[in-house]
């Protein structure tokens, strides 16, 4: 149909009469929404042809970037082109691979993503095909037509690859893959820069060895299997791709058959302030310089300006001109920054002008001519102005380059260690540095004014880094002795040269003006030699070895890395030195130097670390499935993933495990957004990696977590931060903390300002060994309790909970390497510590428990039922959070109430703070402390509880779960009645409550109940046991593990 208009698209037609012409590669496009017309480019497939087998057809698949692009669109602010078309008016009559439809100059299409209208100008060829009457026919002309000759439908090669290279060797393979010559490059969607792959393979090669190629975006294969290189249109979505070439197989040694392209739009993507050394900085000073390590992936062949400046009093003030910026290849570049001596003047000048005391930030101004995402978000990071003076930091090293530093402040004697000192805004003087003998509490009076065993300095240089070496030579360092590093700056008020006595800590004299600034401290100590233990006469030939006049001659006795062998069969002899030096050089100070501690101490580690002494670091990578509910491990039957609907794989059998957050199974959406989905197999990852950060985060956060489980995370981040590490997996912030004081105190080292300095007790063995020590020692009290204990059991509990199988728990594994290994190891039997009593017989009721103290307590805030309504009420019924400390006494729920009455009782420390749900789980993992009474004839005794929780169903057929619990404080025999006293919400009615008479409760019996009452009831009435749906027992408080 012609349309008026004389244009090329017209003029083939009128060549053509109604024949339909054929798009095909090349052919011209426009879009009226686009800069510029575009050229097809053929990707939707590989094996249909035209004019004469040079050209491939175009489908209505071609429809984004990879076939079209248009420059920049005017539908979005002229930023890059990205369609997204659909097609219309297509040739039905021919399907290829049955679906896709060929594209004619009559077709035409809209873009999704700017509602621009997309014309085809030329078809990239020029001759024709008439229109078929029916699909046989269409199918006979598709081979006879000009342009679809037999010619045209040929396939790509169709010798077989397999049978093709069978002739080669197995041992070929590629040696060299590069893309430009290079192993990783960047590149934008939209630019045209073709990509050129080079191979080079292994000895033993034909010529027309054939190399096949497969495409990954991501963990997602695009392309497998491939006879030449990827062309350039497979990279056009954002990520990063691997390429991997290959001849037999995929992959090659040490992975030299792939190469790595990054497609990336042009965007800003990070600004990070460095110093000379490559160190992160947060601020720049008076005389050092810093460096803006900026990152702007896809901007290669942008040109972009950069300046400095500070918002001043006046306004925006610049520190430096525009000025053009090199980026390289991946769009990295390092810009630096320095002070000069009027801009110093002219910033402290304005910040003194400021009445607030405004800290002055510089920034970094990007800007450029063409569009870049998110440029402008460079000046969001400033760097601090600071002109303090002070030490940085004091580290001591092993090697002169600094990079390796001295492991738990212990050295051996006769080597040189190296202190590197960090500086700031020190512009005159000297730095000095002097050793001291140090001197603690344990040893006879310290000296009022110790001298310094060595003393040296240097002059204050411009970088503010000082550099010293220690030769730990005999004199004046002693083995086995610890000395303290103390860093000075000595600097002169009047004059600059600095002219300074090293060897004194006053003013020389009152015309100098001499000053001394103290700066921070660093311990060390020089490592003796410890002999082995001389190896104990046999037991069957001597009388036992009496003990020293100090204890067990055995108990103050160093481990060996000898003796942990037969703990951490799996680890290097390096690894078990550490190990036991670690424990040697803090077991006093910990009070752990005892046969029994050391036996359950390593008996507990062996289980949390294994053999290999594998120092954990918790991990979150949970599959959405089982954080919703319930998923299976191990199995044998996978259901494959769906990418579509992005539901990942699963097993149908094997072991069930359930969700380890009820967080996670309350919130099904956040379980699904970040957990792990799999596609193919177990843990494959393949839909969706598992966001472990945001996992920890939302888990672990106080405000998700009940009053028992919370963790001190009251900061955003901090459950990532302080999640599970070290041998007995630390977790939350309150533990972080507690342990900081004995890493800061023993080993000068903060676990809790950053996530790197938090990654030590995962990572360093003595900081894992210190919190590890610390919380058995000082937090559960273990290192008292261990001494003569045979009861595992009892050591385990106040370690963690019971894990595993019904088959064998971590219990039982940690019971047999008391029994089987470590209490032989360090020969507990013939310690002169007795072993305790058996205290197995635990699940007894604790005649000690001061029942009448805690019924005392609920007589004096409860009421009577017969005074509702009369009286008000001393304790209402509310729930809330606040439900251990004491100030949350002055409202309470049912479950509250039980919890603080357990502590009134003495059975805990403090009050429980759970819930129905929880007490019924504690009782169900703790039959021993809370013992649950399954015979409906048990006659509940004075001072027990009652409980029950579970799902009701209400008269509208909806499910609530709901639970009540209260105290028993009489029984009568004669009448089967139970009083009690508990917090309710609830009615009369509803409760079934009865007079001390056993006669119905006939006063208003529609009362309203809001608070602690005493009420009767009898004890098979539905109140009690007679309760359903859900059925309630009684239970008893036996002796609680912290009362052992």
């Amino acid at each position: 149909m012609e349309t008026g208009k004389n244009t090329s698209a017209d003029r083939n037609r009128k060549q053509t009469g109604k024949s339909e012409e054929i798009v095909a590669d090349s052919a011209i496009c426009t879009c009226d929404k686009g800069s510029k017309p575009g050229t097809f480019r053929v990707t939707s497939q590989q094996k249909i042809y035209c004019n004469g087998a040079r050209k491939l057809v175009a489908t209505d698949q071609d429809k984004d970037i990879k076939s079209l692009n248009f420059g920049s669109c005017a539908a979005k602010n002229n930023g890059p082109c990205s369609p997204n078309i659909v097609w219309s008016n297509t040739y039905n009559k021919i399907a290829i691979k049955g679906k896709m439809y060929p594209l004619t100059v009559k077709s035409s299409g809209t873009c999704k993503a700017g509602g621009g209208r997309i014309n085809i100008q030329t078809s990239g060829q020029q001759v024709v095909v008439k229109p078929s009457s029916s699909p046989r026919k269409a199918n006979s002309t598709a081979h006879k037509s000009p342009v679809f000759t037999e010619e045209d439908w040929k396939h790509l090669p169709q010798e077989d690859e397999k049978s093709q290279n069978k002739r080669v060797p197995a041992a070929v393979q590629v040696n060299n893959v590069l893309v430009n010559g290079k192993r990783e490059i960047t590149i934008t969607p939209y630019d045209q820069e073709e990509l050129l792959f080079t191979t080079s393979l292994t000895a033993g090669s034909m010529r027309g060895t054939g190399v096949k190629w497969d495409v990954c975006h991501g963990n997602r294969v695009i392309a497998k299997g491939l006879t030449e290189a990827p062309a350039r249109t497979y990279f056009t979505k954002e990520g990063t791709y691997a390429v991997y070439a290959y001849v037999h197989k995929p992959g090659s040694p040490k992975g030299k058959g792939v190469v790595r392209i990054t497609v990336s739009y042009p965007k800003f993507k990070s600004l990070e302030w460095k110093d000379e050394n490559g160190k992160p900085v947060t601020y720049i000073g008076l005389r050092n310089k810093v460096f803006a390590h900026v990152f702007l992936p896809g901007c290669k062949g942008i040109p972009v300006n950069c300046r400095f400046y500070y918002n001043g009093y006046e306004g925006k003030t610049y520190l430096s001109a525009l000025t053009p910026m090199t980026l390289s290849a991946a769009g990295k570049v390092k810009i630096a920054l320095s002070l000069s001596g009027d801009q110093l003047k002219k910033i402290i000048e304005d910040r003194k002008r400021f009445s607030n005391g405004q800290k002055i930030r510089i920034y970094l101004e990007l800007s450029s001519r063409h569009w870049i995402e998110n440029l402008t978000k460079a000046s969001q990071h400033p760097i601090l102005f600071n002109d303090k003076i002070e030490f940085r930091s004091i580290v001591i090293y092993k090697d002169s380059d600094c990079k390796e530093k001295l492991q738990g402040g212990i050295a051996d004697s006769g080597s040189t260690v190296y202190v590197r000192v960090s500086t700031t805004n020190m512009e005159t003087g000297k730095i000095r540095l002097d050793v001291y003998k140090h001197e603690t509490g344990n040893q006879e009076e310290k000296s009022p004014k110790p001298s310094p065993v060595y003393s040296t300095s240097c002059p204050v240089n411009s970088t503010g880094v000082y550099k010293f070496s220690l030769t730990l030579a005999v004199p004046p360092y002693k083995e086995g002795t610890a000395y303290k590093v103390v860093v000075s700056w000595i600097f002169n008020s009047q004059s600059s040269n600095g002219n300074v006595n090293n060897n004194t800590d006053r003013q020389t004299s009152k015309e100098t003006n001499e000053h001394i600034l103290k700066g921070k401290e660093v311990l060390f100590s020089v490592k003796r030699h410890i002999p082995m233990p001389k190896a104990e006469p046999n037991k069957a030939n001597v009388n036992r070895t009496e003990p020293e006049k100090g204890g067990c001659p055995r108990c103050s006795a160093p481990i060996t890395a000898e003796q942990l062998k037969e703990v951490f069969p799996k680890t290097s002899e390096t690894t078990r030195i550490k190990i036991a030096e670690a424990y040697n050089k803090h077991m006093r100070y910990f009070k752990m130097d005892t046969c029994w501690n050391k036996a359950h101490f390593f008996a507990q580690a062996k289980i949390e670390v294994g053999d290999s002494f594998n120092i954990k670091t918790e991990s979150f990578n949970y599959s959405a499935r089982r954080m919703k509910g319930r998923d299976n491990v191990n199995g044998k039957h996978w259901v494959q993933g769906n990418t579509q609907t992005r539901q990942g794989g699963y097993f149908t059998d094997g072991e069930s495990k359930a969700s380890p957050y009820s967080y996670m199974v309350s919130h099904p959406d956040l379980a699904e957004k970040y957990g792990r989905k799999d596609l193919y197999r177990y843990n494959d990852q393949g839909i969706q990696a598992a966001n472990e950060e945001m996992i920890a985060n939302i888990v672990y956060d106080d405000k998700n977590c009940s009053q028992k489980r919370k963790l001190g995370n009251t900061q955003v981040g901090d459950g990532w931060r302080f999640r599970g590490r070290g041998m007995i997996q630390i977790t939350g912030r309150e533990a972080y903390t507690h342990a900081n004081k004995y890493t800061e105190e023993l080993l000068r080292k903060n676990i809790i300002n950053s996530d790197k300095d938090a990654s030590l007790v995962g990572s360093d063995i003595e900081v894992a060994m210190v919190t590890c020590m610390a919380f058995w020692s000082k937090e559960k009290g273990l290192s008292t309790r261990s001494n003569g204990q045979k009861d595992v059991d009892i050591i385990s509990r106040r370690i963690g909970n019971k894990v595993g199988s019904k088959k064998e728990t971590n219990y039982d594994l940690k019971r047999n390497s008391f029994n089987n290994i470590t209490s032989k190891l360090f020969r507990v039997s013939d310690c002169i510590i007795k072993s305790k009593k058996d205290n197995s017989s635990s699940t007894q009721e604790d005649k000690d428990l001061k029942i009448e103290q805690g019924i005392r307590w609920l007589e004096s805030i409860c009421i009577p039922l017969e005074q509702v309504g009369k009286v008000k009420y001393k304790v209402p019924y509310v729930q809330d959070g606040n439900r251990i400390l004491e100030s949350g006494t002055k409202t309470m729920d049912c479950s509250e109430l039980v919890g603080r009455y357990a502590a009134k009782i003495e059975w805990c420390k403090k009050p429980m703070g759970w819930t129905t749900c929880y007490m019924v789980d504690y009782a169900m993992k703790n039959p021993k402390w809370l013992v649950k009474h399954n015979d409906p004839n048990y006659i509940p005794k004075r001072g027990d509880i009652f409980l029950w929780y579970g799902k009701r169903v209400d008269k509208k057929g909806v499910s609530h779960y709901s639970g009540h619990t209260g105290v028993v404080i009489n029984y009568n025999s004669e009448s089967d009645i139970v009083t009690t006293i508990e917090a309710i919400q609830s009615s009369v009615k509803n409760e079934k409550a009865i007079n001390e008479r056993g006669e119905k409760y006939k006063e208003n019996e529609n009362k309203k109940l809001a608070g602690t009452i005493k009420m009767h009831f009898f004890r098979k009435g539905f109140h009690l046991i007679g309760h359903n749906p859900v059925r309630c027992y009684f239970y008893t408080f036996a002796v609680h593990y912290s009362k052992k």
